[in-house]
Protein backbone atom coordinates (compact mmCIF):
# COMPACT_ATOMS: atom_id res chain seq x y z
CA UNK A 1 0.00 0.00 0.00
CA UNK A 2 1.13 3.55 -0.68
CA UNK A 3 -1.27 5.14 1.76
CA UNK A 4 1.36 7.46 3.17
CA UNK A 5 2.42 8.99 -0.14
CA UNK A 6 1.60 12.72 -0.31
CA UNK A 7 -2.09 13.09 -0.92
CA UNK A 8 -2.91 9.40 -0.64
CA UNK A 9 -5.73 8.13 1.55
CA UNK A 10 -6.02 4.98 3.61
CA UNK A 11 -9.01 2.78 4.28
CA UNK A 12 -9.89 2.28 7.91
CA UNK A 13 -11.62 -0.60 9.68
CA UNK A 14 -15.07 0.83 8.99
CA UNK A 15 -14.40 1.08 5.26
CA UNK A 16 -14.05 4.84 4.94
CA UNK A 17 -11.12 6.85 3.68
CA UNK A 18 -8.72 8.42 6.18
CA UNK A 19 -7.58 11.95 5.39
CA UNK A 20 -4.04 12.24 4.07
CA UNK A 21 -1.32 12.97 6.68
CA UNK A 22 -0.62 16.51 5.44
CA UNK A 23 -4.28 17.47 5.83
CA UNK A 24 -4.52 16.00 9.30
CA UNK A 25 -1.38 17.89 10.32
CA UNK A 26 -2.77 21.13 8.92
CA UNK A 27 -6.03 20.69 10.81
CA UNK A 28 -4.18 19.92 14.06
CA UNK A 29 -1.87 22.94 13.76
CA UNK A 30 -4.82 25.22 12.92
CA UNK A 31 -6.84 23.93 15.86
CA UNK A 32 -3.91 24.45 18.23
CA UNK A 33 -3.46 27.95 16.87
CA UNK A 34 -7.13 28.75 17.50
CA UNK A 35 -7.00 27.45 21.08
CA UNK A 36 -3.50 27.89 22.52
CA UNK A 37 -2.83 31.24 20.84
CA UNK A 38 -6.14 32.59 22.18
CA UNK A 39 -4.94 32.36 25.77
CA UNK A 40 -4.50 35.79 27.32
CA UNK A 41 -0.73 35.81 27.89
CA UNK A 42 0.12 34.20 24.55
CA UNK A 43 -2.29 36.43 22.66
CA UNK A 44 -0.87 39.64 24.11
CA UNK A 45 2.67 38.55 23.31
CA UNK A 46 1.89 37.65 19.69
CA UNK A 47 -0.61 40.42 18.95
CA UNK A 48 -0.27 43.65 20.93
CA UNK A 49 -3.33 44.98 19.06
CA UNK A 50 -6.58 43.11 19.62
CA UNK A 51 -7.76 43.72 16.05
CA UNK A 52 -4.65 41.98 14.71
CA UNK A 53 -5.54 38.95 16.83
CA UNK A 54 -9.14 38.99 15.62
CA UNK A 55 -8.10 39.05 11.97
CA UNK A 56 -5.60 36.21 12.42
CA UNK A 57 -8.17 34.19 14.37
CA UNK A 58 -10.81 34.58 11.66
CA UNK A 59 -8.30 33.58 8.96
CA UNK A 60 -7.38 30.42 10.86
CA UNK A 61 -11.06 29.62 11.49
CA UNK A 62 -11.77 29.90 7.74
CA UNK A 63 -8.89 27.55 6.97
CA UNK A 64 -10.15 25.02 9.52
CA UNK A 65 -13.73 25.15 8.18
CA UNK A 66 -12.60 24.54 4.61
CA UNK A 67 -10.21 21.69 5.48
CA UNK A 68 -12.91 20.05 7.62
CA UNK A 69 -15.35 20.28 4.73
CA UNK A 70 -12.79 18.63 2.44
CA UNK A 71 -12.31 15.91 5.07
CA UNK A 72 -16.06 15.31 5.40
CA UNK A 73 -16.49 15.17 1.63
CA UNK A 74 -13.57 12.89 0.83
CA UNK A 75 -13.96 10.37 3.65
CA UNK A 76 -17.60 9.65 2.81
CA UNK A 77 -18.15 8.65 6.45
CA UNK A 78 -20.37 11.48 7.64
CA UNK A 79 -22.45 12.45 4.58
CA UNK A 80 -23.50 9.75 2.15
CA UNK A 81 -26.02 11.53 -0.03
CA UNK A 82 -26.11 14.70 -2.07
CA UNK A 83 -28.77 16.30 0.12
CA UNK A 84 -26.67 15.74 3.25
CA UNK A 85 -23.65 17.35 1.59
CA UNK A 86 -25.67 20.39 0.52
CA UNK A 87 -26.97 20.88 4.07
CA UNK A 88 -23.47 20.55 5.51
CA UNK A 89 -21.99 23.07 3.05
CA UNK A 90 -24.83 25.53 3.70
CA UNK A 91 -24.33 25.30 7.47
CA UNK A 92 -20.58 25.80 7.05
CA UNK A 93 -21.27 28.83 4.86
CA UNK A 94 -23.51 30.33 7.54
CA UNK A 95 -20.70 29.85 10.09
CA UNK A 96 -18.25 31.59 7.74
CA UNK A 97 -20.53 34.58 7.26
CA UNK A 98 -21.11 34.76 11.02
CA UNK A 99 -17.38 35.49 11.43
CA UNK A 100 -17.95 38.94 9.88
CA UNK A 101 -18.77 40.74 13.12
CA UNK A 102 -20.21 44.23 12.83
CA UNK A 103 -19.22 47.15 15.00
CA UNK A 104 -21.58 47.79 17.89
CA UNK A 105 -23.95 50.70 17.39
CA UNK A 106 -23.46 51.04 13.64
CA UNK A 107 -26.64 51.74 11.69
CA UNK A 108 -27.80 49.12 9.15
CA UNK A 109 -27.83 51.72 6.37
CA UNK A 110 -24.18 52.54 7.07
CA UNK A 111 -23.26 48.86 7.03
CA UNK A 112 -24.93 48.40 3.69
CA UNK A 113 -23.08 51.38 2.27
CA UNK A 114 -19.68 50.08 3.26
CA UNK A 115 -19.46 46.49 4.48
CA UNK A 116 -15.77 46.40 5.39
CA UNK A 117 -15.98 49.74 7.21
CA UNK A 118 -18.70 48.40 9.49
CA UNK A 119 -16.69 45.45 10.80
CA UNK A 120 -14.71 45.13 14.02
CA UNK A 121 -11.40 44.34 12.30
CA UNK A 122 -10.34 47.93 11.61
CA UNK A 123 -7.69 48.25 8.88
CA UNK A 124 -7.79 44.46 8.37
CA UNK A 125 -11.49 44.48 7.43
CA UNK A 126 -10.99 44.24 3.67
CA UNK A 127 -8.51 41.39 4.07
CA UNK A 128 -10.88 39.53 6.40
CA UNK A 129 -13.79 39.97 3.97
CA UNK A 130 -11.61 38.65 1.12
CA UNK A 131 -10.57 35.60 3.17
CA UNK A 132 -14.16 34.81 4.20
CA UNK A 133 -15.53 35.21 0.66
CA UNK A 134 -12.66 33.14 -0.76
CA UNK A 135 -13.41 30.39 1.76
CA UNK A 136 -17.08 30.59 0.84
CA UNK A 137 -16.24 30.10 -2.84
CA UNK A 138 -14.04 27.11 -1.91
CA UNK A 139 -16.91 25.54 0.06
CA UNK A 140 -19.39 26.01 -2.79
CA UNK A 141 -16.89 24.51 -5.23
CA UNK A 142 -17.05 21.26 -3.25
CA UNK A 143 -20.65 20.82 -4.44
CA UNK A 144 -19.55 20.24 -8.04
CA UNK A 145 -20.12 16.72 -9.32
CA UNK A 146 -16.97 14.61 -9.28
CA UNK A 147 -15.15 16.78 -6.72
CA UNK A 148 -15.10 14.05 -4.05
CA UNK A 149 -13.66 11.51 -6.47
CA UNK A 150 -11.02 13.94 -7.69
CA UNK A 151 -9.95 14.78 -4.12
CA UNK A 152 -9.73 11.09 -3.18
CA UNK A 153 -7.43 10.22 -6.03
CA UNK A 154 -3.75 9.84 -4.98
CA UNK A 155 -1.37 12.50 -6.21
CA UNK A 156 1.14 9.82 -7.23
CA UNK A 157 0.06 6.90 -9.38
CA UNK A 158 1.06 3.39 -8.36
CA UNK A 159 3.78 1.74 -10.41
CA UNK A 160 1.87 -1.57 -10.32
CA UNK A 161 -1.83 -2.30 -9.80
CA UNK A 162 -2.89 -3.63 -6.40
CA UNK A 163 -3.96 -7.23 -6.03
CA UNK A 164 -7.74 -7.46 -6.01
CA UNK A 165 -9.50 -10.60 -4.91
CA UNK A 166 -13.21 -10.21 -5.63
CA UNK A 167 -15.34 -13.12 -4.27
CA UNK A 168 -17.96 -13.55 -6.99
CA UNK A 169 -19.71 -16.32 -5.05
CA UNK A 170 -20.62 -13.79 -2.33
CA UNK A 171 -22.12 -11.41 -4.86
CA UNK A 172 -24.46 -13.76 -6.73
CA UNK A 173 -27.46 -11.61 -5.76
CA UNK A 174 -25.98 -8.67 -7.67
CA UNK A 175 -26.68 -8.44 -11.37
CA UNK A 176 -23.45 -9.00 -13.33
CA UNK A 177 -23.90 -5.91 -15.48
CA UNK A 178 -23.99 -3.72 -12.37
CA UNK A 179 -20.19 -3.99 -12.48
CA UNK A 180 -19.58 -5.38 -15.98
CA UNK A 181 -21.51 -2.58 -17.67
CA UNK A 182 -19.40 -2.79 -20.81
CA UNK A 183 -21.27 -5.96 -21.84
CA UNK A 184 -24.35 -3.77 -22.32
CA UNK A 185 -23.13 -0.30 -23.27
CA UNK A 186 -20.11 -1.55 -25.28
CA UNK A 187 -17.93 1.09 -23.63
CA UNK A 188 -14.86 -1.15 -23.32
CA UNK A 189 -13.54 -4.59 -24.15
CA UNK A 190 -10.67 -5.16 -21.73
CA UNK A 191 -10.23 -5.29 -17.96
CA UNK A 192 -11.70 -2.64 -15.65
CA UNK A 193 -8.33 -1.10 -14.78
CA UNK A 194 -6.99 -0.95 -18.34
CA UNK A 195 -10.10 0.93 -19.46
CA UNK A 196 -10.40 3.29 -16.50
CA UNK A 197 -6.66 4.06 -16.60
CA UNK A 198 -6.75 4.81 -20.33
CA UNK A 199 -7.30 8.57 -19.90
CA UNK A 200 -10.57 8.67 -21.83
CA UNK A 201 -12.32 12.01 -21.38
CA UNK A 202 -15.59 10.42 -20.21
CA UNK A 203 -13.86 8.67 -17.28
CA UNK A 204 -11.05 11.11 -16.60
CA UNK A 205 -11.51 10.90 -12.82
CA UNK A 206 -9.04 8.35 -11.45
CA UNK A 207 -9.88 4.68 -11.35
CA UNK A 208 -8.79 4.06 -7.77
CA UNK A 209 -11.13 6.62 -6.25
CA UNK A 210 -13.97 5.60 -8.58
CA UNK A 211 -13.75 1.90 -7.67
CA UNK A 212 -13.53 2.62 -3.96
CA UNK A 213 -16.57 4.85 -4.20
CA UNK A 214 -18.51 2.27 -6.23
CA UNK A 215 -17.81 -0.68 -3.93
CA UNK A 216 -18.11 1.11 -0.60
CA UNK A 217 -21.17 3.03 -1.77
CA UNK A 218 -23.02 -0.20 -2.46
CA UNK A 219 -22.06 -1.64 0.94
CA UNK A 220 -23.06 1.54 2.79
CA UNK A 221 -26.31 2.24 0.91
CA UNK A 222 -27.31 -0.99 -0.84
CA UNK A 223 -30.39 -1.39 -3.05
CA UNK A 224 -33.49 -2.56 -1.24
CA UNK A 225 -33.32 -6.08 -2.69
CA UNK A 226 -29.85 -6.72 -1.18
CA UNK A 227 -30.28 -7.78 2.45
CA UNK A 228 -27.23 -9.98 3.09
CA UNK A 229 -24.50 -7.44 2.48
CA UNK A 230 -21.75 -6.80 5.01
CA UNK A 231 -19.51 -3.83 5.79
CA UNK A 232 -16.24 -3.31 3.97
CA UNK A 233 -13.67 -3.74 6.73
CA UNK A 234 -10.24 -2.50 5.75
CA UNK A 235 -7.94 -2.82 2.76
CA UNK A 236 -7.21 -6.53 3.23
CA UNK A 237 -10.90 -7.41 2.76
CA UNK A 238 -10.55 -6.89 -0.99
CA UNK A 239 -6.84 -6.49 -1.69
CA UNK A 240 -5.79 -10.12 -1.13
CA UNK A 241 -5.39 -12.93 -3.65
CA UNK A 242 -8.22 -15.45 -3.68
Amino acid sequence: MTGWLPGNRRRGPSGYTHPSPWRRSLQLVTLLFLTVAAAGAVRRRLWPRHRDFQAAHVGAACLLLVTLAVHVLTTGRYVHRRAHLVVYILLSSVVLLALLRARAGRLPSQQAARLSGGLVFGRHSRLVVAIVLGSLVALLALLRDGTALALREPFLRRSEPLILGFPHEKHRAVNCITCHHNFVDRSGADSCISCHRSGRAAIRVGAEARFHDFCLGCHRDPPAYLTGHGPATGCETCHVPL
